[in-house]
């Protein structure tokens, strides 16, 4: 899609209006980048933070965030349904094409922030480069650029939920954002995902950890002892009888009495059992563990951002 082919067109309020997407919701999810906007730029001449702009606006929860913090703010859409929305709550917002804006509109660096949104997966990466240009000469020295953007490692993201959206065009994966704000004169500070937009697996796929029980060696081995004091014990009662002339109670024939190999034997086994019930319920709980590793390393956070200075 040339930057000439992006027409005003209603199709991404529809759509939002279409999926009810819940603004209360979106504001929870942005309000983890509005400190990034918190202090001036290092050389803003009046010590004060603001203005930012912020392009795709939307509904302008973003800016409903920036105006509640006290930061000046203003914002760029080509949706004329969503800029409906966003000046009914009173917000500044330009109706334009986000390039064509930054590249005409503003007088080179009047901003102290730029801040986007899921705004550069409905980009080529011609686009992409043109936008971070654009920013870039709208940016005071020492601004800051805030691009956010979907997380193709996150499964449900990458599987289904980005391609919900009809004018998505393509993924950039955190590294490749990164690239191309060195490329265009920025200065990367910071990169990571959103922890306010990390739902995390369905909890259909987690499962409980195993239950562990103590071991039974301890257990076997007070027995035996046990077993073995009773055997020595009888041993030295049948012994002075014997030597009174009297027989051994219940004793068949002969100086031993009751033969107690077989409960030995009977130890061992439930001890070899036991040492083998604790190396399967370990082996279970290392693989629960590389399960839970699996599984949420599949659902990432939702979105990604870069933090990058003019």
């Amino acid at each position: 899609m040339a930057p000439q082919d992006r027409r005003k067109s209603s199709l991404e309020s529809d759509y939002y209006a279409h999926m009810d997407f819940d603004p209360e919701h979106q504001r929870e999810v942005l309000r983890f980048y509005v400190p990034m906007f918190a202090e001036p730029a290092p050389d803003a001449a009046d010590g004060k933070q603001g203005p930012v702009l912020e392009i795709g606006c939307g509904r302008g929860e973003f800016l409903g965030l920036l105006r509640d913090a006290g930061i000046q703010a203003q914002g760029v859409d080509i949706d004329p349904g969503m800029v409906a929305q966003a000046r009914g709550e009173g917000f500044d917002v330009v109706e334009a094409d986000a390039l064509e804006f930054l590249h005409a509109d503003p007088a080179p660096g009047p901003y102290q922030g730029v801040f986007c949104a899921h705004f550069i997966e409905h980009l080529t990466p011609e686009q992409v480069v043109r936008f971070l240009e654009g920013v870039h000469r709208v940016l005071a020295p020492g601004g800051r650029l805030v691009a956010v953007t979907p997380n193709p490692s996150c499964y449900a993201v990458l599987s289904h939920d980005f391609w919900w959206d009809p004018t998505h065009v393509r993924f950039y994966e955190v590294d490749l954002v990164e690239f191309l704000c060195r490329q265009a004169g920025f200065e990367v500070e910071s990169s990571g995902t959103n922890p306010a937009n990390h739902p995390g697996p369905p909890p259909h796929f987690q499962v409980a950890a195993p239950t562990v029980y103590p071991g039974v060696s301890d257990l076997v081995g007070s027995a035996m002892r046990k077993l073995a004091a009773a055997v020595e014990s009888r041993r030295d009662g049948e012994g002075a009888r014997q030597r009174e002339g009297a027989p051994a109670e219940g004793a068949p024939p002969g100086p031993e009495g009751p033969d107690p190999t077989w409960a030995y034997e009977l130890g061992h086994v439930v001890n070899v059992l036991g040492e083998r019930l604790q190396e399967s319920t370990q082996a279970l709980r290392e693989l629960r563990g590389a399960y839970d590793n699996l599984l949420w390393g599949l659902y990432q956070g939702n979105e990604t951002f870069v933090v990058a200075r003019r």
